[in-house]
C-alpha cells in the first residue's frame, strides 16, 4: 500500500512539474526536440502549439500525425532545413532550389496528364461494361508517363549530385529515405 501511493505520488510530482516548464522548448537542442516528437500526442494543447513553434522557428520539420494543425508554411520553413541537414553554403542551397524550381516546372504537364489518365481509367473501370481494350490502351499511357517522369527525376537527381559532395549527398539518401510520406505520395487511383 506504501509502496503504491509512493508511486503515485512520484507521477503527480512528475506529471506537475514536466507541465510547468514544458512550455519553455527553447533550452533543448534541435536533436532533443526532434526526439520528443512521439511524446507530444499526450501532451496539452498548449504544449504542443510551444513546441510546434518552436520546431518551425529552428526549421524542424514535423509530419502530419505528429501537429494537430499546420503551424506556419511548411514549404517555407524547408530550404532552412535542408540547408541545415546537408550542410550546405549559401551558393548550393540557391543552386538545388534553382534546380528544385526546373524540376517542377518539367514535370507539371506530365503530372497533370497523369492525373488526367488515372482518372479515365478509373471511371472507364467503374462502367457496368468497361472496354477493356481502352483500359488497356489508358495503362500503357500511364506506364509512359511514369517512366517520362522517373527520367526526369533521374536527371534532377544527377544535377544536384553536381552540387553536392559525397558527404552530403550520403545524407540527401537518408533524409529522402526518412521523410513521411505525404499527400503527393500516396496511391493516385
Amino acid at each position: 500500500m506504501k509502496k503504491t501511493v509512493t508511486m503515485i505520488m512520484t507521477a503527480v510530482l512528475l506529471a506537475t512539474g514536466g507541465t510547468a516548464s514544458a512550455a519553455d522548448y527553447s533550452r533543448y537542442s534541435s536533436e532533443e526536440l526532434g526526439g520528443m516528437r512521439g511524446n507530444m500526442r499526450n501532451a496539452s494543447r498548449q504544449e504542443r502549439a510551444d513546441y510546434r513553434n518552436e520546431c518551425m522557428k529552428r526549421g524542424i520539420a514535423l509530419s502530419a500525425g505528429e501537429r494537430s494543425r499546420p503551424a506556419g508554411n511548411t514549404k517555407q520553413c524547408r530550404p532552412q532545413l535542408i540547408k541545415e541537414g546537408l550542410g550546405l553554403s549559401d551558393s548550393q542551397q540557391k543552386k538545388l532550389q534553382e534546380l528544385r524550381e526546373k524540376q517542377f516546372a518539367s514535370v507539371r504537364t506530365e503530372r497533370r496528364d497523369l492525373f488526367s489518365l488515372q482518372q479515365e481509367i478509373r471511371n472507364e473501370s467503374l462502367k457496368k461494361h468497361p472496354d477493356n481494350r481502352k483500359i488497356a490502351m489508358l495503362s500503357e499511357k500511364i506506364g509512359r508517363t511514369h517512366a517520362t517522369l522517373a527520367r526526369i527525376r533521374s536527371d534532377h537527381f544527377q544535377e544536384m549530385a553536381t552540387v553536392l559532395n559525397p558527404g552530403q549527398i550520403e545524407k540527401m539518401k537518408t533524409f529522402m529515405e526518412n521523410r513521411p510520406m505525404g499527400k503527393s505520395r500516396k496511391m493516385m487511383l
